[in-house]
């Protein structure tokens, strides 16, 4: 399933370990703060368990699911998401 993942880190180390986390998931950072991508159910466990031993109390991280259908119909102004490669239906990509 399709999760965006958010989060207001106030710790340098920490932020860039859950970035790191998000990252080797294989989320797309789309902002500083913001992934999205496809998680196994048991992943979001684990990464929701990960945060909970990392965060400070001030910390936030925000894993908020989504369908294939709400990526397509989201509005988006900008640079927009790549939304076959988030919901991992691109069989190639060339870097």
């Amino acid at each position: 399933m399709i999760h965006l993942v958010m989060y207001d880190i106030s710790d340098d180390k920490t932020r860039r370990r859950i970035a790191d986390r998000l990252a080797d998931l294989g989320l797309i950072r789309t902002q500083f703060s913001v992934f999205v991508g496809t998680i196994e159910p048991n992943r979001v466990d684990e990464l929701a368990l990960f945060a909970e031993e990392s965060l400070e109390e001030q910390d936030r991280l925000y894993i908020l699911p989504m369908t294939r259908e709400n990526l397509a119909n989201s509005r988006q102004v900008g640079r927009g998401i790549d939304e076959q490669l988030v919901a991992n239906e691109t069989l190639t990509q060339v870097i």
